[in-house]
């Protein structure tokens, strides 16, 4: 079956989403003791965050509540957060030009409404989405398949006419359990490359169904 959407993951696939980095950034080499990046943003804590069962202010709070942070080494790690979004420069070139070429362009992420807010001001490739699941918006995550279907059936995709890319193996794995072509992000060169594989030419025009 022809490939006809392209559907992007946007943490480590169009911008960094580097937990390490943030911490550094906020706390230089004075994290306090037994605490580490993936209780900040691996733990129940961001999840809740992520699947929209609280804001970015209360996520703040529970932190300090947590770790024992104060307001200003709160503020301090959430402008950190921020400040570590940078855009994968190489991705978005290709987003235009699948979507020159006729390509659906669509999202699914694991993402918060602050973080969409602000990747929307920052920057100019959420425009090129025909379309996204935003975690935040469906109280779910990935490789949960209501993640996928939702996409697919809001937008009237056919899962077998669609390639994701995430950098993880365990959401790839998901969206093929749906039937969707799936590959893991590395580079966006590979992902031209994985593209190509499938019979996807970013260059060249998609002939009508």
């Amino acid at each position: 079956m022809t490939i006809r959407n392209v559907v992007f993951d946007v943490g480590n696939v169009i911008v960094r989403w580097e937990p390490e980095a943030i911490v550094e950034l906020a706390f230089g080499k004075d994290l306090p003791d037994g605490i580490t990046s993936s209780d900040l943003f691996g733990g129940e804590i961001f999840r809740a965050l992520n699947r929209g069962a609280m804001s970015l202010t209360e996520t703040q709070r529970m932190f300090g509540e947590r770790h024992g942070f104060d307001r200003k080494t709160c503020d301090r790690l959430v402008s950190a957060l921020f400040e570590s979004l940078h855009l994968i420069e190489e991705t978005p070139p290709l987003m235009r030009r699948l979507k020159a070429s006729g390509y659906g362009i669509y999202a699914i992420t694991d993402n918060v409404h602050e973080i969409v807010a602000y990747l929307r001001g920052r920057y100019d490739f959420w425009p090129l989405f025909d379309g996204a699941c935003v975690s935040a918006d469906h109280s779910t995550l990935k490789p949960d398949p209501r993640m996928y279907t939702w996409l697919t059936q809001t937008y009237g995709l056919v899962p077998e006419e669609c390639v994701f890319f995430d950098d993880l193996q365990k959401n790839v794995d998901g969206a093929k359990a749906v039937g969707m072509e799936s590959f893991v992000f590395t580079t966006t060169a590979q992902a031209e490359a994985d593209l190509r594989s499938i019979g996807v030419d970013p260059d060249a025009r998609l002939e009508a169904a």
